[in-house]
């Protein structure tokens, strides 16, 4: 199998010599396909960094990075070209949906894959599929000012789905959301992860959905710490 996303001695620096920050110091990951995991930890711990380093926003100073069979990053980049890696192999959901506001529904879900090439019927069918499998296909038409605040995170999950990536990064999708809306979008992220054997890392402060990972890693001082989580320990 796949290995979904491995990180094996990530290291990055900014900066050089007495004034150097060291972000990441040595991180080890892995999240199988499939599979959801949290990682947690306190402001400034470097958890934005290695988000931002797994999306090729950033580049890192040292490690490797892999994500299902191919090495993404061993040193240097070994992908030529880091946009379409971002636009075909890794989903991103943020805080906010940022919804395209003059596209309805379903464009803002099927806009990915009409810019990679793919024709716009093929495109908008898909979009449909996650639309209805997440619950929202009613609302296909609708812009997105005409919904609630779930109703366009669950959107916003589509749209991350839509070109079935092997990676989905998520940076606090729940922290706008009550509760209830809260644990239905972690229950959809572990439904769709099994249905697509995505491996998603959900970067989280939310108290309300951390007693749901299986599996939990734990960043402090630019290092990280697995541990089981609270949903493994009670089984």
């Amino acid at each position: 199998m796949a290995d979904g996303i491995r990180i094996e001695n990530l290291v990055k620096t900014y900066g050089e010599g007495d004034t150097a920050v060291h972000a990441l110091r040595g991180v080890d990951m892995h999240v199988a396909p499939g599979e959801v995991v949290g990682l947690i930890g306190p402001s400034g711990s470097g958890k934005s960094t290695l988000l931002k380093c797994l999306g090729a926003v950033i580049e890192p100073t040292s490690g490797r990075m892999t994500i299902g069979e191919q090495i993404i990053y061993d040193n240097e980049w070994k992908i030529p070209d880091l946009r379409a890696l971002r636009r075909d192999r890794i989903g991103f959901i943020f805080q906010s949906p940022y919804l395209i506001p003059f596209l309805d529904v379903t464009d803002n879900v099927a806009l990915l894959p009409m810019l990679a090439g793919e024709t716009n019927a093929k495109a908008r069918a898909r979009a449909v599929e996650l639309l209805t499998a997440l619950d929202v296909a009613h609302r296909a038409k609708a812009m997105p000012s005409q919904l609630s605040g779930g109703e366009q995170q669950r959107v916003a999950i589509a749209r991350a789905l839509v070109s079935r990536p092997p990676v989905i990064l998520a940076d606090e999708p729940t922290a706008p959301l009550d509760g209830e809306r809260a644990l239905a979008v972690v229950k959809i992220l572990n439904d769709m992860a099994a249905r697509y054997q995505t491996a998603i890392i959900i970067v989280t402060h939310d108290e309300k959905i951390i007693p749901t990972f299986k599996r939990l890693y734990n960043i402090r001082d630019g290092r990280t710490h697995e541990e089981v989580g609270r949903a493994e320990a009670a089984r």
